[in-house]
Order: structure tokens, then C-alpha cells, then sequence
């Protein structure tokens, strides 16, 4: 198959290390792969040298590329113009759409099906647009179980295929001393902004008052000045480290003990599914589909509420038990391999080859 994949930027994103993933796998089975990006890494404001890997990690893998542009955000017409051309160039057999901008530009392609994967809890637009997106799409993909409920009934099929990770860029996370004055690393990846409620996970952290144990944060964003300031005001900052964009994220995942994510909302996080298949043991808020991955690999705690006082309290836990965290350790090394990309990737090949064998809506 000649399959076409349209996310965002090539940035540190988790739907678009996740669409890397699929498609590098996609095609080492054969099939031919071209990613279309909305817009560039400076356009997005993100981080070029990043891009660069990313792209790299591409070419390297025989997959080519394109760019719609920033503008097409205000010009939408000049963006479905582009992927049509896009589309037409390549002779793609499938659009696979992982932003709603993709599926307004899909309007201006013909003769081909369209899925749509949705990668967050919060639709984005009013649910009217999806109504309308149903007369284009031919199958919905929902990456959590609490993503295919946002979704709900469409006209389309809505089917759950859960994100993963390819276990090939994991690093088992390595043995530590089980002293208890031993220092324990916690670790957060993602990006830094409001989303990820990272305020709520330094408040937990000065609450906990654990002087064995250190933070890093991994990622950029608007709010890394704000943190830096909230951890500094909270006589935290000695044991906070900011770290930016990183290309070693399992190396660092590697030598840490445990993996916080506070989130106000998620789909279902690519960090956390990386963490999970490293062995760390987790601490999460119940959004998305974060409590759903501790439930089926019994590998951490489920705050479910957003004060820091309870996430503090589950902090505090996991740090004072060693034997505890090795527990979490082992089932989540047990367990997580439904969220190995090799699944992820059966499954989506099956619904392309579906969609395209029974027939699909031309608009």
C-alpha cells in the first residue's frame, strides 16, 4: 500500500513521535510511506535541531515528506490545494489524518479514503464539525478507550487501536540501590504547558519535602519561565533540573526510578507508555487513557484528583518503598505489551486494507 500520514510538525510531540513509529515499521513491512506536516519546527516555534533528527530518522527509513505551510491555517482553501497535490504526487492509497486541520483540508481530495486518528480527550471544535467530517472520513481511530467514548456514535466506525511505542528505542530502566537514603530520581516528559498542569506536579514535589529525591523535566515549552520561577519560590529549585528537548529520553528514562505526569487532560501519552516499557513505575492524574495503562499493567498509582496535596500523598508513597516500586517495575515489564507498536501497526494495516477493499464516501 501507498499510505500518506498528516500530523503536525516533525517536533517532540507524542502523536508525532508516535506517527514516526508507525510509519518507519510500515514501511520495513513494505509498503510505501510520505508524511505531509502542517508546518515546520520554526513555524511552530519548536525546536530545530530536533527537527533535523527527526527528519533524519525519515529519510533514513525511505520515507519522504512535504510541507503545507503555516498560512494554510488562515487560508485553508491553499492548504486542502497543497494536499491534493500532495496526494496526487505520492498516488496514495490512504490519507491518514492525526489533526482535525488535516481532515478540512481532506475536502479537496478525491478518490481516496480518509481515517482520522483523534489523539486527545478534547475535541477541539464543536462537535458540529465532526458531523461534518463524517460525510469524508471512513473510519474514526481512537487511541484510548476514553477518546473512542468523546467520539461517540458517528456515522463511520469508530475503532479503538491503542498508541504504542516502538520497543526498539527502549532502555530497560536500570537497577538501583534499595537503601532508603539512596536518592530517587522521578523524571516528567512532555511539554511544558498548561495541558500538562506541570504548577500542580512542583506544588506535589515541595510538598512531599523528600530532601532524597530530585526532578527532571524533560521538554520545552511556554510555561518552562514560569516553572522555573514557581520552583524557585518554592524552595524546590535545588532539586529540580530542567532539561529542554532531549534526543536521549531513554537514556534519562533509563536511569530514573519513576515517572510523574500530572495532567489536567491527555489522550494517551506517549511518555508514559515509553516509561511504562522501561520498567519505571508511575504516578499519574486520572485523565484520558492514563489510568487505563495502570490498570492494565498495575505498574503505578492513579491520583484522581488534580490538588497537590493527593498527589503529594501518592508521591510520598512510592518514594519511601522501595520494594513497592520494584513491584510496579516488574508488572509493568510484564504487562505493557499491548502497547508494543508492532500491534498497533497489524491493526492499522487491517483497517486500511478494509476501508480500501470495501469501498469508501467520495465528497
Amino acid at each position: 500500500m501507498r499510505i500518506l500520514h498528516f500530523i503536525s510538525s516533525p517536533a517532540a510531540g507524542g502523536a508525532e513521535t508516535y506517527v514516526r513509529d508507525l510509519s518507519i515499521l510500515m514501511r520495513r513491512k513494505g509498503h510505501d510511506v510520505h508524511i505531509v506536516f502542517l508546518q515546520t519546527a520554526a513555524e511552530s516555534g519548536r525546536d530545530p535541531e530536533f527537527e533535523k533528527d527527526f527528519l533524519s530518522s525519515l529519510a533514513s527509513a525511505s520515507i519522504s515528506y512535504s510541507f503545507i505551510g503555516k498560512e494554510a491555517r488562515r487560508k485553508p482553501w491553499l492548504g486542502g490545494l497543497r494536499l491534493r497535490r500532495f496526494v496526487r504526487a505520492f498516488n496514495a492509497d490512504v490519507v491518514h489524518c492525526h489533526l482535525y486541520y488535516a481532515l478540512l483540508f481532506s475536502f479537496f481530495v478525491f478518490g481516496v479514503p480518509v481515517i482520522y486518528t483523534h489523539h486527545n480527550i478534547r475535541l477541539g471544535l464543536p462537535r458540529i464539525f465532526y458531523k461534518i467530517f463524517d460525510i469524508k472520513v471512513s473510519a474514526y481511530v481512537a487511541i484510548c478507550a476514553a477518546c473512542k467514548e468523546l467520539l461517540g456514535s458517528r456515522r463511520r466506525s469508530v475503532l479503538q487501536i491503542n498508541n504504542a511505542v516502538s520497543k526498539s528505542r527502549i532502555l530497560l530502566k536500570q537497577k538501583k540501590s534499595t537503601n532508603t537514603n539512596s536518592e530517587v530520581t522521578c523524571v516528567f516528559v512532555g511539554s511544558l504547558c498548561a495541558q500538562k498542569n506541570l504548577t500542580m506536579m512542583l506544588r506535589a514535589f515541595g510538598l512531599a519535602h523528600s530532601s532524597n529525591v530530585r526532578l527532571l523535566v524533560v521538554g520545552e515549552g511556554p510555561d518552562r519561565g514560569l516553572l522555573k520561577e514557581l520552583a524557585s519560590s518554592l524552595g524546590i529549585d535545588h532539586r529540580v533540573e530542567f532539561l529542554g528537548n532531549r534526543s536521549n529520553i531513554n537514556e534519562i528514562l533509563a536511569e530514573s526510578e519513576i515517572f510523574l505526569m500530572s495532567s489536567a487532560w491527555e489522550g494517551l501519552p506517549i511518555a508514559l507508555i515509553e516509561a511504562t516499557l522501561a520498567g519505571l513505575p508511575v504516578i499519574v492524574t486520572n485523565v484520558g487513557g492514563c489510568a487505563e495503562v495502570v490498570h492494565q499493567c498495575a505498574n503505578g498509582f492513579v491520583v484522581d484528583s488534580l490538588e497537590a496535596g493527593d498527589y503529594a500523598s501518592a508521591l510520598s508513597k512510592m518514594v519511601g518503598d522501595a520494594e513497592l516500586r520494584a513491584s510496579f517495575s516488574r508488572n509493568g515489564l510484564a504487562f505493557a505489551s499491548v502497547y508494543e507498536i508492532e500491534r498497533s501497526v497489524g491493526r492499522h494495516l487491517e483497517l486500511y486494507e478494509e476501508v480500501i477493499s470495501d469501498g469508501f464516501s467520495r465528497v
